[in-house]
């Protein structure tokens, strides 16, 4: 009999103590927050080209050598335009029956830059014997680096704030992160080239300077975590 009982009070015991546990183990939550910014343009990509038709490959070569080498010597005096090799590829001219009628070629150079003054005057100087073949805003990545430290800890007080407003909801006080992962994501606007151009007046056969427009673009900055609501 005094077993029976024994063995009885210790399964209330038991019973009783998991509800406690229960009431107080943390709710946990999976919450995300973003920050971003509008950020001017301040990084220019051009692509210029060559492209030639000759009759013997050893001549396409040279004229495609000799004018690669050409425009990357201009670049040189502007120090503030990266100037680099591209895409340089060679294939044979073929006629209706099939016979090699002569040889194609094609040189690409590189510029990047964040001095848009310099960047618009080299690429007017290379128009005069090269085709611009496309032209590209972005933000550099020293301020895109500059701009994400800004914006961090508006996501990460966004997502506090956030679990803040969980925890009041459900009763709890306290907030705890758990786990914490960064992301970003850029959104990029490609503006147009503008078609405004500043005329040289000392000469009717100098090409124009381009009115760059940059345009802005929209950095992201994204942060998630798991967060226990005490």
């Amino acid at each position: 009999m005094n077993l029976h009982c024994k063995i009885t009070a210790s399964t209330l015991l038991l019973c009783v103590a998991i509800p406690c546990l229960a009431a107080t183990a943390p709710t946990q939550v999976e919450l995300s927050a973003t920050a971003q910014r509008e950020v001017a343009n301040d990084q220019l990509d051009a692509t210029l080209y060559v492209e030639e038709h000759q009759t013997q490959p050893s001549i396409l070569a040279d004229h495609l050598n000799r004018k690669s080498a050409e425009a990357l010597a201009i670049a040189r005096a502007y120090p503030h335009v990266e100037a680099r090799s591209g895409a340089y590829s060679s294939w044979p001219a073929y006629g209706k029956n099939g016979q090699i009628l002569g040889w194609q070629g094609r040189v690409e150079i590189m510029l990047k830059s964040t001095d848009f003054v310099q960047s618009a005057e080299l690429v007017a100087r290379l128009q005069k014997s090269m085709l611009l073949q496309g032209l590209e805003f972005s933000i550099s990545e020293v301020q895109r680096k500059r701009i994400e430290q800004q914006m961090l800890p508006e996501a990460i007080k966004q997502l506090q704030d956030t679990a803040q407003v969980a925890a009041t909801a459900l009763g709890k006080s306290h907030v705890t992160v758990r786990e914490l992962n960064i992301g970003n994501n850029r959104s990029m606007q490609r503006p147009m080239m503008s078609l405004m151009a500043k005329r040289n007046q000392d000469s009717a056969t100098e090409v124009a300077l381009p009115d760059w427009q940059a345009g802005r673009s929209q950095l992201q900055i994204q942060v998630s975590g798991k967060l226990d609501l005490n």
